[in-house]
């Protein structure tokens, strides 16, 4: 059953799937909603989790904190032999990943 969090308006889902988690954001991935989400995304890695999916379907606004969040959690995960995707991302988001040379590391994938 997903687990849904709003606290400090932080707006996502989690969705454990046996080995895999998504994390579906409902809004931007900023400061505000890092602790929160990163509590939680903690909590997954100590299930054992191989993969991380975060669906940036509905984000249209990435901080260096929120960057910092899925660079943090792709180092976590490759020490562990797992791996993160980012799909789902905006065409402006996805050119920023780009311009950092984030696209390949984080897996990440544009709108379909």
């Amino acid at each position: 059953m997903p687990q849904q969090k709003d606290i400090n308006m932080a707006n996502y889902t989690l969705e454990p799937n046996g080995r895999n988690c998504r994390v579906t954001m409902q809004g931007d991935l900023i400061a505000s909603d890092v602790p929160d989400l990163q509590a939680a995304l903690k909590q997954q890695l100590q299930r054992g989790v191989d993969e991380i999916v975060f669906d940036l379907a509905a984000t249209v606004m990435l901080d260096s904190s929120g960057i910092g969040l899925l660079i943090a959690t792709c180092n976590t995960m490759a020490r562990q032999q797992g791996r993160i995707r980012v799909i789902n991302v905006s065409p402006d988001i996805l050119q920023l990943l780009q311009s950092m040379r984030l696209t390949g590391r984080l897996n990440a994938t544009g709108k379909a």
